[in-house]
């Protein structure tokens, strides 16, 4: 079934890559830039108050930039899946924009919600340690031994992690195929259709980790994530 639906985004996106390319380097160059800023700002800025405003803008202006970008990407992604190719100029009004950065930011806090509910075992078990070997001695192999240990809970609530937030993935796939949808309504639509079915998703997802792999070169990035989202897509609207 998996190899259908990916042999489907291949022949959807097939001679479709440059209406896609442009938006996608587009989206990534936008995350790169602001990346690079914060890090290049936070190593040399001196000036406490500028930085704090800074700190505290970058996420708008991010989040607002970002989020209709999204959105198009995502419905041009749906077109090419339903084979309307040749009407890929999708518009969006000021309402989507506003949903599309209400999505955005309500997906960030879910998601630290579940990423703080995992990891805080193992960020505890590794503060009172540090804090428990600061005042006394102990010993390296019993420190390798549970730090060892804290690495293993970390990574395995990581795992449980991507499995829990797949219930929110078909949230940019609702906002952008139901325009009358709210963000409420498309994160809601998305925790109802992917019920039992969080890990069935996550290895789907899972075994495009080879072609993320080769990302590490960096230029196939721009051929790899269109391929990818393209096949999530077409997941979405098999399921």
């Amino acid at each position: 079934m998996n190899s259908r639906i990916k042999l489907s985004a291949r022949g959807a996106i097939c001679g479709s890559y440059m209406k896609v390319l442009p938006l996608s380097v587009v989206i990534f160059l936008l995350v790169l830039i602001f990346s690079f800023c914060n890090a290049a700002l936070n190593y040399y800025l001196e000036n406490e108050i500028f930085l704090a405003v800074f700190s505290a803008l970058t996420p708008i202006v991010f989040i607002v930039l970002i989020s209709p970008l999204r959105l198009i990407l995502q419905l041009k992604f749906l077109m090419l899946a339903n084979g309307r190719s040749r009407f890929l100029m999708p518009a969006i009004g000021f309402s989507d924009v506003l949903k599309a950065c209400e999505l955005s930011i309500k997906l960030f806090f879910i998601k630290l919600f579940w990423f703080g509910a995992f990891e805080i075992i193992p960020f505890i078990s590794a503060a009172v340690f540090i804090g428990y070997g600061s005042r006394n001695a102990v010993s390296l192999r019993a420190a390798y031994a549970v730090f060892g240990g804290i690495i293993c809970l970390a990574v395995i609530g990581l795992v449980f992690y991507f499995i829990v937030v797949q219930r929110y993935s078909k949230s940019w796939f609702y906002l952008a195929g139901y325009s009358d949808f709210t963000a409420a309504d498309a994160i809601k639509e998305s925790i109802r259709k992917t019920r039992n079915r969080l890990a069935e998703i996550f290895f789907f997802k899972l075994g495009f980790m080879p072609w993320f792999l080769l990302c590490a070169g960096f230029f196939p990035a721009f051929f790899v994530v269109p391929y990818y989202k393209q096949s999530v897509t077409c997941y979405y609207l098999s399921r």
